[in-house]
């Protein structure tokens, strides 16, 4: 990887880490918006689903939360192309968040590689599947007491989060950790679907 490549990507994702637990409450307001189609309300509430589990906990905490980032990007522009009527307000709405979308995806691209960015876009049919506590994916759309249990988890899981610049400094060296575990999630999907 070209050193400025990899000098940009380390240091925009530590910022993408930093904030996670903030994005986390954009993507928690796509998932209450009735201005936003029905249908990218519920990809909103699969990608805080993905992100609030539970992940692998022998692995460095940067590295595992790496591909929460991108899926936060990537139901960003989602929520964009598909929204409907209401997803320019939306846009305006989190204008900062929108305002380098299209920059911190092409650096994912260059960075993590297109096929690792491309595999994480392509994991919607199953993070809709995915049942949280009990509850399906359209339970949070459809249900308002449902929807609030989702937000007091987001808000839960902001408070537990155990990234912060502190507990960052110093730890992202080099983006090939993060690169090898994408990768290595990345085929052990594929070993699932041809089993």
């Amino acid at each position: 990887m070209d050193k400025d490549v990899e000098r940009s990507f380390l240091e925009a994702m530590s910022k993408a880490l930093v904030s996670l637990p903030f994005d986390l409450k954009v993507l928690l307001e796509g998932v209450a918006d009735p201005d936003l189609e029905h249908d990218v309300r519920e990809l909103a509430a699969a990608a805080v689903v993905h992100i609030i589990s539970p992940k692998e906990s022998n692995v460095e905490p940067y590295v595992r939360y790496a591909e929460d980032v991108v899926l936060f990007r990537l139901t960003l522009r989602k929520i964009v192309a598909e929204g409907g009527e209401g997803a320019d307000a939306f846009r305006e709405r989190f204008a900062e968040n929108y305002g380098r979308l299209d920059d911190d995806l092409a650096l994912l691209g260059k960075a993590l590689g297109s096929e690792v960015v491309t595999w994480i876009d392509s994991k919607w049919p199953s993070l809709r599947k995915v049942v949280y506590a009990r509850k399906k994916i359209p339970q949070f759309v459809d249900d308002e007491e449902v929807g609030t249990f989702l937000y007091d988890e987001g808000l839960r899981f902001a408070t537990e989060y155990p990234i912060s610049e502190k507990t960052l400094a110093g730890r992202m060296k080099q983006a090939q950790p993060i690169v090898d575990h994408l990768l290595r999630k990345r085929e052990q999907d594929r070993k699932k679907i041809t089993q």
